[in-house]
């Protein structure tokens, strides 16, 4: 890791960091979910005196932690450590603790003993973590490291929180506005393949999607996969052996 930590007495005032943080946040509320924990990692080391890299984990729901962004390539192989040992600060604060703060890499082998001597062997001196709850059943940590011990103050604690739960907001908005497009475009291929049933076997709208749950129950299909199949908008699950259309039957 490289040196050259801000001196936390030399910082910016704290309400006018985070004040530029929350306007970079504003302006991102219609990014994407990768655009916006890209935005996160890159404000956060920019934001919390002390930070030299920093990353963001989120939980899965098959209970996968994925490391989502990072600042720096060095940042992916430590936080993909924590989720392969299911410890580390990282984890801690995914599910137990809202902030994980480590003073001394060096000494937290007690408490993590696989985490923290990979930690050690990766530069990392000391570390914060802070769980980002963006929405109901989305869990996510953002993490900071620091190459030195005791490379975090009191206000690089109290700064990164306040940070964490303005980044957990503009998470949750990303990760909400995310769902309504991807319902928005399911609706929309599903009406394209009742329009189709409909003037192919001159249904009513009802009629043809009756179909189509009856197709996705017959194929173990999802609805929304048998209207892209039937759209042409996927190839289906077997482009060897296509199951018979909607209204068709086999021999």
């Amino acid at each position: 890791m490289v040196h050259g930590q801000e001196d936390p007495a030399g910082a910016p005032d704290l309400v006018q960091v985070l004040s530029a943080a929350a306007q970079q946040m504003t302006g991102s509320q219609e990014a994407s979910e990768a655009e916006t924990v890209a935005w996160i990692v890159a404000a956060a080391v920019g934001t919390v005196p002390g930070a030299e890299y920093a990353g963001v984990s989120l939980l899965q729901s098959d209970g996968e932690i994925i490391s989502q962004a990072v600042s720096h390539d060095t940042v992916s192989a430590i936080d993909q450590a924590q989720a392969s040992y299911r410890e580390g600060p990282c984890v801690t604060a995914l599910w137990d603790e809202h902030t994980v703060a480590v003073d001394d890499m060096a000494s937290a082998a007690e408490r993590w003993p696989w985490f923290g001597p990979a930690a050690v062997e990766a530069g990392v001196g000391s570390m914060l973590s802070f769980q980002l709850f963006a929405r109901e059943n989305s869990l996510g940590a953002l993490n900071l490291y620091a190459s030195s011990p005791h490379g975090f103050s009191d206000d690089s604690r109290v700064l990164g929180g306040l940070f964490a739960t303005h980044a957990s907001s503009a998470l949750g908005q990303a990760q909400h506005t995310g769902q309504l497009n991807q319902a928005l475009a399911s609706r929309d291929v599903i009406g394209q393949a009742k329009g189709i049933l409909m003037e192919r076997f001159g249904l009513d709208a009802e009629q043809a999607f009756a179909m189509l749950v009856q197709s996705s129950q017959q194929t173990n299909l999802k609805l929304l996969a048998v209207a892209q199949w039937l759209t042409g908008s996927n190839p289906g699950p077997n482009p060897e052996h296509d199951s018979p259309a909607p209204g068709e039957h086999t021999q």
